[in-house]
């Protein structure tokens, strides 16, 4: 064995298990509980006993712990992301990224079976195409049907007098305007109007889905993020104003604002070079009328603010949050309306951009967030003596059963 060899052998066996042993260092060193990139919260260093050893659960909670905490953990992603540059992948008319732990990029072409694609997996899935992300949307009957059953199930349980409606929403995957791609995706048309024949006749509904397919043209939805933009949230809600017969205020009495350089939610999950380089503009429309905004943390804090503003937009917990400051699991708005109306609306983030418009329509506004409030539902709308509900929340509860467990845990 020449001397260079045991040099070369030495050098990278210093470097693997000295990273390794800096891992370690780091991982129980790093108290970090959320990824700014990702959004998410991050693994959790697990307790350790004999019976968790045993199954084999505290082994899979610490290697996911330790990859979470691994020492320039983002910088690595970012530089996985570069590198599929290099092998070509983004540009591509349209690839496929599929989100589950690691991200891998799939090529696609006229001979991709595009229903295999996606019933193969059961990751989050999204589809990169002209520069915009699309999460895929895979329908699921029980997930839907339990939904309607919650919603009836709340509209039975609540006073009679409260007028009870429901907004779903579909996401921008109903609308990719390539034949070939749309069928990665199921119809939402479908699946949400599943939900609408199963729903209580007291329950009234809001056709959110007819008012955004005729403005599918314009800026509805962002192109690197999951959302709808505060254009898409103002056609629904004059939707809503037309139901419950009422007229929509203009949008152009609202000021108007912008924040460039939006990266939002598909491209933390997918790390795009695509998305990257196109990034979104929020446009926001700040009310006129005057008003009090108060949100509710978690622990009991209460913050005064502005439903829309600006200032809210930080890079670690998302600029979208210039519509009511983020998620919150409730908060209230009282306005200088003076009509005896009072809507609670239960949501999901969807609702963030939509719930700024309905303060010319109700004297108070209030919001509940399934994900986030332990409180009764029922007791609530009791309570704050509400002459409306509204439920708005997009597709999700038509492809997963979480949004609708947790609303039946607070009924």
């Amino acid at each position: 064995m020449n001397l260079r060899y045991k040099i070369n052998t030495a050098i990278f066996l210093a470097a693997t298990f000295g990273y390794g042993i800096i891992s370690l260092i780091h991982a129980y060193a790093d108290n970090g509980s959320v990824s700014s990139l990702e959004q998410r919260a991050l693994g959790e260093l697990p307790s350790f006993s004999l019976g968790s050893l045993a199954t084999g659960a505290f082994i899979q909670d610490f290697e996911q712990y330790f990859n979470d905490h691994l020492p320039l953990r983002t910088s690595m992603a970012k530089t996985g992301a570069l590198i599929m540059t290099w092998k070509g992948l983004p540009d591509e008319e349209a690839i496929l990224v599929q989100q589950g732990g690691d991200n891998t990029a799939l090529r696609l072409t006229g001979d991709n079976d595009m229903e295999q694609l996606v019933q193969e997996s059961q990751d989050t899935q999204y589809l990169i195409y002209k520069e915009q992300a699309y999460t895929l949307f895979k329908y699921s009957n029980a997930a839907a049907e339990l939904y309607a059953e919650t919603l009836n199930r709340f509209r039975s349980e609540v006073d009679s007098a409260a007028r009870v409606y429901s907004m779903l929403v579909p996401t921008s995957s109903e609308f990719i305007d390539h034949d070939h791609y749309s069928q990665l995706s199921d119809s939402q048309k479908e699946a949400l109007g599943h939900i609408n024949e199963l729903l209580s006749s007291g329950i009234q509904q809001i056709d959110a889905y007819s008012a955004l397919d005729q403005h599918k043209e314009e800026d509805i939805y962002f192109r690197t993020d999951h959302h709808w933009t505060a254009l898409g949230a103002y056609y629904a809600y004059s939707e809503f104003m037309k139901t419950v017969g009422e007229e929509a205020v203009p949008l152009s009495t609202f000021a108007q604002g912008e924040i460039d350089d939006f990266l939002g939610s598909s491209y933390k999950a997918t790390l795009s070079y695509k998305l990257k380089s196109h990034p979104d503009v929020i446009t926001y429309y700040q009310p006129a009328d005057s008003y009090s905004y108060t949100r509710y943390y978690t622990n009991g804090k209460k913050v005064e603010g502005k439903v829309v503003d600006p200032s809210y937009a930080k890079e670690d917990i998302g600029l979208y949050s210039v519509f009511l400051g983020g998620d919150f699991p409730w908060g209230e708005i009282h306005t200088g309306q003076d009509n005896g109306k009072s809507i609670v609306v239960i949501k999901d983030s969807y609702a963030n951009a939509f719930i700024p418009y309905l303060i010319p329509h109700f004297e108070s506004i209030y919001y509940i967030d399934p994900r986030f409030y332990k409180g009764s539902l029922t007791a609530f709308i009791e309570v704050h003596h509400a002459t409306d509900v509204l439920f708005l929340n997009n597709s999700t509860v038509a492809r997963t059963k979480g949004i609708a467990e947790l609303i039946d845990q607070l009924l």
